[in-house]
């Protein structure tokens, strides 16, 4: 959909809701001189996100599995992720706890396990009787184990077992008792990877065992072309069945030639009048404004919705059940332990405590820690049909769904970090715990978490496509990160393999702290506290390297300067750290500036809530540790009496001066410089840090098409000659954003280099520069409407069912440029700030308690081309200096209950005096 809209649709409610709303409504009216009322604040939220939801209507459930942020629906509450997947006629979340990470042989987010619903089989049902089953082959790519083949991960791109190289090939299944099945489907492997024609399998038969030593024939398959093999078979009962694959490839190319494997994404088994279709129709809705996902299908034959949630306090997952149906429908919940994409190595048990299920899984074992989380699931509102069943991984309950009838499905979730004891008994204890009394508080807590959550700001932008961005960005990160719990990696707290790329880590030359570069101006500054407690943890590590590992950065530089390979004091860091201390990329690609990144956002919390207790326990610490570092690092040069800074604007990289480096060194002394002086301490090392700052080397320019713009690094000192590489990232840029050493109140030459520097760039769509571009732009004052064009072009070209931006390789990081949305309409530079400094004049819009520098926190709007009010309340009594919304007219600013506050007007900059606590509102009467 196209952007503004005059009338905006969903603002046509009913009428009964239009006085109701009336107050809420940006106007052209001067005279409103405050934000909506809390109640009025929370109809226009539902108003805003009620038409905001992730939709699916059909059960392929693409990029479910998936090694960075799955495509699927997702749900989380900070340390639990949940992942909808399934197929035709069953539904399945697979699930990952936040702190569940493989120590060995290196660092990784890992799978945990999954719930399924599905039709019991052997009932005559539509239920695939092979789901979960126990599955061996004759060989396997350690990659790609036969379990793939059963798991119902099956969907567009998967691919599931593969041999090795060679044939023929077998694959067995075993149903762990006697199953009565008509039908067979094999899913070979073009069915999810088009293209691979070639390596659907030619020749197989199917067999049957009651035994797994005596075996029949039930079906022979020759000169098969096709994607899918769906073939009807005499009735037979069978535990085990096996697949004879005697060639597995086409032979049509030199590689299914050479190097035949059998390749099988899933292998389906149904009894008597299954069908693989549901018969009813199908809709999933990823709803924002309540933190769940809503389901409705058709599952044995009977429609049923269900409505699937995480708790906003306890690790639990509740999928309610309810049937639509006319008839009763045997089902069964199968909690398992695993990944639909496992690696080697690790434990998966599964076992039954009265008619609680539980699955546990362990991670593989070596010379770091070993982790455990288990899942416990059991029934509200249902009781078992006969005794729960366990069989290896999977621990099984079937039950009846009578018309009408609601059942919830809970699973509790415990475990994971370093070395625990078994968490089975704690998983199990908590499902144990809840009844229907309990679910019912339990979800009303979840709603009400995410009622406060969405009430701590928002934005109206009159803008469809901008807003679901916003809105979805602040769902991902706030699903993913809650303060107490491990902070969320590349892909959050959703692991649908046991191998994400870049193991799911923290990078620290941006990625990481992507995730969080929206949260303070949003007002959600809670949610970065995991990222502080991540960062203190590798500290000690952080401290060795910089001693001891200095050289690799640079050996040839680093041997020269520095020959005992280190510097006295100081902290580096490499490229990728994990929780509890760990690296999990021990890489440094030529770079020193990993620690400067990972600092700056210790220097955002600080700006935006001046938080006095923060500062001095964590934040100043830390900063002294970074700039000690950079005391002994930095080369000065007598000659022309300044510090330079040598080191790698991108990856594999050198030069001198990257204008990132320099840009978030600077911000770094300058907020040291500050806060010393603030807490009276450390006056000589004041004293050195101004020093030092006053001597950095200016941000490196040189000249692309005849025009000044900012450069990588010094020109003629790049190491491959480029100080400028269109197209590619906005590194050269990093010192706006989020080096914050040029702003919109910098002087206009400075702003139009920038701004020139980002035409000759070019690089609105380029993959990494998603969560900066748009933000650097806004902090320079780039064209407004221009702008937000190119943000919308990638919205609309790049986001996922599920609301999240996506390229092949990035996560949540996307998320970033919440920040820029923010920035049209709200910034502080320099100490001064303003309100809608990159907004179209001819676009109305309005926030609500964003928050900006100095621990204020923002209302304004702006319609008919001016603004209409600006509310601050001051949460830690710092002076106000705003640029004047209403240049030429006399102001007043009211203190909400306590009258007429005194201003001055200098250079068109309010400057007035706030306490703690005061609300503030400024108006052209």
């Amino acid at each position: 959909m196209s952007g503004t809209r005059q009338p905006r649709l969903r603002h046509l409610l009913a009428a009964a809701l239009a006085a109701a709303l009336a107050a809420t409504l940006v106007t052209a009216t001067p005279a409103q001189a405050a934000p909506p009322s809390p109640a009025q604040q929370w109809t226009e939220v539902q108003q805003l996100l009620s038409g905001i939801k992730g939709r699916w209507t059909n059960q392929a459930y693409t990029g479910a599995v998936s090694n960075t942020v799955p495509s699927t629906a997702l749900l989380g509450n900070g340390d639990v992720g949940v992942t909808s997947a399934g197929g035709d006629g069953f539904k399945t979340f697979h699930i990952t706890k936040g702190n569940f990470w493989a120590g060995n042989p290196n660092p990784s987010l890992v799978s945990l396990g999954s719930v399924s619903i599905s039709p019991n089989g052997g009932t005559g049902s539509s239920g695939n009787l092979a789901l979960g089953a126990s599955a061996t082959a004759s060989s396997s790519h350690p990659s790609f184990p036969p379990s793939r083949a059963v798991n119902g991960g099956w969907g567009s791109g998967y691919e599931g077992w593969v041999s090795e190289v060679g044939k023929p090939q077998t694959i067995t299944l075993d149903l762990g008792s006697a199953k009565t099945f008509t039908r067979y489907v094999v899913r070979h492997d073009s069915a999810a990877r088009p293209a691979e024609t070639a390596n659907n399998t030619r020749n197989f038969t199917v067999s049957v065992s009651s035994n797994n030593s005596t075996w029949s024939t039930v079906d022979t398959v020759t000169g098969n072309t096709g994607a899918v093999s769906d073939r009807t078979i005499a009735s037979v009962s069978a535990r085990y069945v096996r697949l004879n694959i005697t060639e597995p490839t086409q032979g049509t190319t030199p590689d299914s030639t050479a190097n035949p494997r059998a390749r099988i994404g899933q292998i389906e088994l149904y009894g008597a009048g299954g069908p693989t279709q549901p018969s009813g129709p199908f809709l999933e809705e990823q709803n924002i404004l309540k933190g769940e996902v809503d389901t409705s299908m058709t599952i044995g034959g009977v429609p049923v919705a269900m409505k699937t949630w995480t708790g906003a306090n306890d690790n639990l997952v509740v999928t309610q059940i309810q049937s639509l149906g006319s008839s009763t429908v045997r089902l069964k919940a199968q909690t398992s332990a695993g990944s639909p994409a496992p690696r080697t190595g690790f434990t998966n048990t599964a076992g039954v405590s009265g008619t609680t299920t539980w699955a546990t899984r362990q991670t593989p074992s070596g010379s770091r820690w070993v982790s455990r989380a288990s899942l416990a699931t059991r029934l509200i509102g249902a009781n078992p049909v006969g005794t729960p069943t366990a069989s290896g991984a999977a621990a099984t309950t079937v039950f009846d769904l009578a018309p009408g009838q609601t059942v919830r499905v809970v699973t509790a979730v415990a475990g994971g970090g370093q070395n625990p004891a078994d968490p089975a008994p704690a998983a199990r204890a908590l499902a144990d715990g809840q009844s229907a009394g309990s679910l019912d508080t339990q979800y009303n807590a979840h709603v009400e978490w995410w009622k406060q959550y969405w009430l701590k700001s928002y934005v109206d932008l009159n803008d469809d496509v901008l807003e679901r961005y916003y809105y979805g960005s602040l769902y991902l990160i706030g699903s993913s990160s809650r303060a107490g719990k491990t902070a969320p990696g590349l892909y959050g707290v959703w692991a649908t393999t046991d191998s994400p790329q870049f193991s799911g880590d923290m990078h620290l030359n941006y990625n990481w702290m992507a995730n969080f570069y929206g949260v303070y101006s949003s007002n959600r500054t809670d949610l970065a506290l995991p990222y502080y407690d991540l960062v203190q943890a590798y500290l000690p590590e952080a401290r060795r390297r910089a001693q001891q590992d200095l050289r690799r950065v640079k050996p040839d530089y680093i041997g020269a300067r520095f020959p005992s390979g280190g510097v006295p004091s100081g902290v580096l860091f490499p490229v990728g750290i994990a929780p509890f201390g760990a690296t999990a990329d021990d890489n440094y690609h030529q770079q020193v500036v990993n620690s400067l990144f990972t600092v700056s956002q210790y220097i955002s919390y600080y700006d935006y809530t001046r938080d006095r207790t923060f500062l001095t326990s964590k934040a100043y610490p830390f900063m002294k540790e970074v700039a000690a570092f950079f005391q002994h690092y930095l080369d000065y040069d007598a000659g022309a009496q300044r510090y330079n800074l040598y080191g790698g604007p991108h990856e594999g990289t050198w030069g001198r001066n990257s204008s990132a480096d320099l840009g978030l060194l600077r911000n770094l002394l300058s907020t040291l410089i500050e806060a010393s002086t603030e807490l009276g301490v450390d006056a000589g090392d004041r004293a050195t840090w101004t020093n030092i700052l006053q001597r950095l080397a200016p941000i490196p320019t040189t000249t692309h098409n005849g025009k000044r713009v900012y450069a990588l690094a010094d020109p003629g000192t790049l190491s491959d000659g480029r100080a400028i590489r269109p197209g590619d990232n906005t590194v050269n840029l990093e010192f706006v954003h989020p080096g914050e050493a040029l702003g919109i109140n910098s002087p206009a030459a400075d702003r139009q280099t920038a701004i020139d520097t980002l035409d000759a760039m070019n690089s609105w769509g380029q993959d990494n520069s998603f969560p900066k571009v748009f933000t650097q732009a806004a902090r320079v004052g780039y064209p407004a409407q221009s702008l937000i064009d190119r943000l919308k072009n990638q919205i609309s070209t790049k986001m996922d069912a599920n609301l999240l931006i996506r390229d092949p390789n990035h996560g949540t990081e996307k998320a970033g440029a919440i920040e820029a949305v923010n920035n049209l309409m709200l910034q502080s530079d320099g100490g001064v700030m303003r309100v809608f400094p990159v907004w179209p004049s001819n676009r109305n819009a309005s926030f609500v308690k964003l928050r900006e520098k100095d621990a204020l926190v923002v209302s304004g709007a702006f319609s008919g081309g001016r603004v209409t009010y600006v509310d601050i309340t001051s949460e830690a009594g710092r002076q106000v200096r705003l640029q004047h919304p209403w240049p030429g007219q006399t102001i007043v600013v009211n203190r909400v209950g306590g009258g007429t506050v005194a201003h001055t007007v200098t250079n068109n900059v309010i400057t007035f005096p706030t306490q703690a606590g005061a609300t503030y509102t400024i108006a052209a009467p």
